[in-house]
């Protein structure tokens, strides 16, 4: 799979070498640039083939191909159940998905996930190709997911991942109310060691940064926005949970569960009073990933997408 690149050369870059242009203009890697060389009609300045280090001049136009990836999900067992769709355009795809779902299979037999439902709908479209998500959510979770249709998006956006520009925004209602109501949470986040698939607050684990802000309460639980600097598994849970208030109905590092703290280390944090209201139609961890903001890998073009909150996440609260 090929994807074409055009631009054309402004006053600014009269004279400019093309190999400059491509990696400054067209933000081009070194590999992506080297690819193209050896492409039939890879690089192109008004529609001849040319040298990287050939002069450019004001009006010209700049082609250059770019191997998208060879490969296909064909060994993804299509899903024709629901696929909701928030924006697609022929680099990304952006999904709604709902709680209750897993991103990948995890076994032969787990047929029904968020990759399964994207490789039917791809290929009903007859637009195969490898499935990348980025930033994976829990089963329970739900919200925005960001797929990418092919290796030259990824790799942009991986480094919109690295630089921040790439961010989601989260809700959460919390049993116990965050004291303070807002603020930044600082602690290193490590595998359990006791407890297998587990995370938990250790010294020697990887650093971790998450912002929240409580944004109303009542009855012992809040509702919190949140957004991350860096990416740890089970992050927001294990802050929330360190910080006295874990998500509503987490089974893991709820206050029904294990403590997110390694033996012998207790909570900042531990007079919150827990939930008092019973929400039976609540049934899953109460986090839902509601919007995410990222650059167009290629026109540069600011986009936000927004996932609305699902029905179980509104009984508590008017959001």
């Amino acid at each position: 799979m090929q994807k074409m690149m055009r631009s054309t050369v402004s006053c600014r870059d009269n004279g400019l070498k093309l190999e400059r242009f491509l990696k400054t203009r067209l933000h081009l890697s070194k590999k992506e640039i080297s690819r193209a060389k050896f492409l039939e009609n890879g690089i192109c300045v008004n529609g001849k083939r040319q040298r990287t280090d050939a002069l450019l001049k004001n009006g010209d136009l700049v082609e250059i191909l770019l191997e998208t990836g060879d490969k296909t999900s064909g060994s993804v067992t299509a899903s024709e159940k629901k696929l909701s769709v928030l924006y697609e355009d022929e680099d990304v795809i952006v999904l709604d998905k709902p709680a209750g779902i897993s991103i990948h299979p995890s076994c032969r037999k787990d047929t029904d996930t968020l990759a399964n439902r994207l490789a039917y709908y791809l290929r009903d479209k007859n637009e195969d190709s490898v499935i990348r998500i980025f930033g994976r959510l829990d089963k329970d979770t739900s919200g925005v997911v960001l797929a990418v249709k092919n290796r030259a998006a990824a790799s942009r956006l991986e480094l919109q991942r690295k630089n921040g520009t790439l961010r989601k925004t989260y809700l959460a209602i919390t049993e116990g109310i965050p004291c303070p109501p807002a603020g930044v949470i600082r602690l290193p986040i490590g595998a359990d060691p006791e407890k297998p698939k587990c995370m938990c607050i250790a010294s020697d684990g990887k650093n971790a940064v998450t912002n929240y802000e409580t944004l109303a309460a009542g009855n012992g639980c809040a509702l919190v926005r949140l957004s991350l600097e860096t990416g740890r598994t089970h992050q927001i849970r294990v802050h929330m949970a360190a910080i006295g208030s874990p998500l509503l109905r987490d089974p893991i590092y709820g206050k029904a569960g294990p403590s997110p703290f390694p033996s012998g280390i207790s909570h900042p944090l531990s007079d919150n009073s827990a939930c008092k209201n019973n929400i039976p139609e609540l049934k899953r961890t109460a986090l839902h990933a509601c919007s995410i903001r990222f650059l167009q890998p290629f026109t540069g073009k600011e986009l936000l997408m927004e996932a609305p909150v699902p029905a179980d996440m509104l009984f508590l609260f008017s959001i």
